[in-house]
């Protein structure tokens, strides 16, 4: 059975392709979340520090090492043979399985300059996992490019299960710091052993010579790469400065910088989910249709994305004071701050510059939010430690955000008043806010934090509610506001 594109965006509602994404990007961030949370209370400090260094460099591996090259399955099909498809399909792999060698290669070589991952048998297996796992990114578009975005889900979700059981098995068994980097390898071995099965039966057809394809691919996937790479460094960046600066402090800023999966998976499920769709309108100068589409999904994540992180905002002392010890309670505000950065995550901005054909505009929205993420981020650090720091992550993350939809008016050609739903988002943001000033006086007549922590999801849950009923009034004026924006548009 060879691989072919599924156009199934009428077919399939929107709301189940997203939520099939995630719940597969969901078990997978969960998974990292639990790990840490784990490994935190079973691990000392010092090997909680090396852990997480080297869980930073491992996620810049695999993101760097990637080349970008999964991501342009999805923009790339739709204009492709089935023959073409296939094609295209083994030499990503292969340039994969030469990126991850590489990089493995690059670990060990760092490492054995600087030693700064502890030994050089945590180096080793980090680069095994890297070298694994590069070639197996693929599989997630493949099903998604299918419209089988269910086996995604579960592909996704599997080797997450394996990933945090062998994490567990060796933080439980007490193997340390190098036992923990031998089960990330071996989970990389299990996965490249179930891709190299799996891609064998969904990509068996004929595959043909095409002349220049190999061309079109570097071409279209280096800018995004470049995109990519700055993204994971501005993730990771902080983590090093804090290395460099508070070499004792990283294990607790890792936990205070921690990504909740939820706020980072809806607004990527969403993006894939609309993705072919939104290549196919721009392909077809339907610029109106592509800003519908995303104005509806970046209006229907608002009202769920937004509550979500005011309610983690809120909720975070309690969490904190249940899940760890004492010694992390420093990590509280830091992570308030940092999940503050969320508000703005409700899609992925960059699936329309992809659509677009505009990706070198990606670069220049994550060149500027690495560049904004290193100077405030430093400023920050000097004068305000690691409350500083996070101080100066949101501030780069909001110049970036204006800057982005500074680009999306020009692509959609309207207003920045009409390019994004500011109404639906404006009205979460207070109403969640005030949700969240609510819970924090109500609760505090609690001395116990499970008690604080039921309280406050009740009153967050209520708002919750109400939001929802807004949603709802709003639904009823949806066509009349999307016929002005196609009239503006046209305009």
């Amino acid at each position: 059975m060879s691989v072919a594109v599924a156009h199934t965006d009428n077919a399939v509602p929107l709301w189940r392709r997203i939520g099939w994404l995630t719940l597969g990007e969901g078990v997978a961030r969960t998974g990292q979340v639990l790990s840490a949370i784990l490994l935190v209370r079973f691990l000392a400090p010092s090997a909680w520090n090396v852990i997480a260094l080297g869980l930073s460099v491992y996620l810049v591996a695999v993101t760097v090492g990637s080349l970008n090259l999964e991501h342009s399955i999805l923009f790339f099909l739709p204009q492709l043979t089935e023959h073409q498809t296939n094609r295209l399909l083994h030499q990503t792999v292969n340039l994969l399985r030469l990126s991850g060698a590489i990089c493995g290669a690059l670990i060990v070589l760092v490492h054995s300059s600087t030693g700064v991952l502890g030994t050089m048998g945590i180096a080793l297996c980090l680069a095994c996992a890297v070298a694994c796992e590069l070639p197996t990114v693929v599989m997630t578009p493949i099903f998604i490019a299918r419209g089988e975005e269910r086996f995604a889900s579960m592909w996704g979700s599997g080797h997450a299960l394996v990933q945090f059981s062998a994490l567990m098995i060796a933080t439980l068994c007490g193997a340390g710091a190098i036992g923990i980097s031998a089960g990330l390898a071996i989970s990389g071995l299990i996965r490249l052993a179930t891709f190299t099965f799996v891609f064998r039966r969904c990509v068996n057809g004929e595959h043909v010579h095409t002349p220049g394809l190999l061309k079109r691919q570097i071409f279209f996937c280096a800018p995004l790469g470049v995109a990519l790479a700055a993204g994971v460094l501005t993730r990771s960046i902080d983590k090093w400065l804090v290395a460099w600066r508070e070499p004792l402090k990283v294990g607790i800023y890792s936990i205070a910088a921690f990504e909740v999966p939820i706020l980072a998976v809806l607004p990527y499920a969403g993006g894939a989910a609309i993705a072919v769709s939104m290549v196919t309108m721009f392909h077809n100068n339907q610029v109106s249709g592509a800003h519908s589409v995303w104005w509806n999904q970046a209006r229907m994540m608002s009202v769920v994305v937004v509550p979500l992180t005011v309610a983690l905002v809120v909720i975070a002392p309690e969490l904190f004071e249940i899940l760890f010890t004492d010694s992390y309670r420093t990590s509280v505000l830091p992570f308030q701050i940092f999940t503050l950065i969320g508000l703005h995550r409700v899609t992925e901005y960059g699936a329309v510059l992809r659509a677009a054909g505009r990706s070198v505009e990606i670069v220049y929205s994550s060149l500027i939010l690495l560049g904004s993420n290193v100077v405030f981020g430093f400023i920050g650090l000097r004068i305000h430690g690691l409350v500083g720091l996070t101080i100066g992550s949101v501030l780069a993350f909001a110049v970036a955000w204006v800057w982005i939809l500074s680009r999306l008016k020009k692509v959609f050609d309207v207003s920045m008043r009409h390019v994004f739903p500011w109404a639906a988002w404006v009205t979460s943001v207070a109403i969640s806010s005030a949700a969240a000033a609510i819970a924090f006086y109500v609760s505090k007549g609690s001395n116990e934090a499970g008690s604080r922590l039921i309280i406050k999801l009740m009153v967050m849950g209520a708002v919750a509610a109400s939001i929802g009923l807004i949603n709802q009034r709003d639904k009823k004026a949806l066509p009349v506001r999307r016929n002005f924006l196609e009239g503006n548009s046209h305009a």
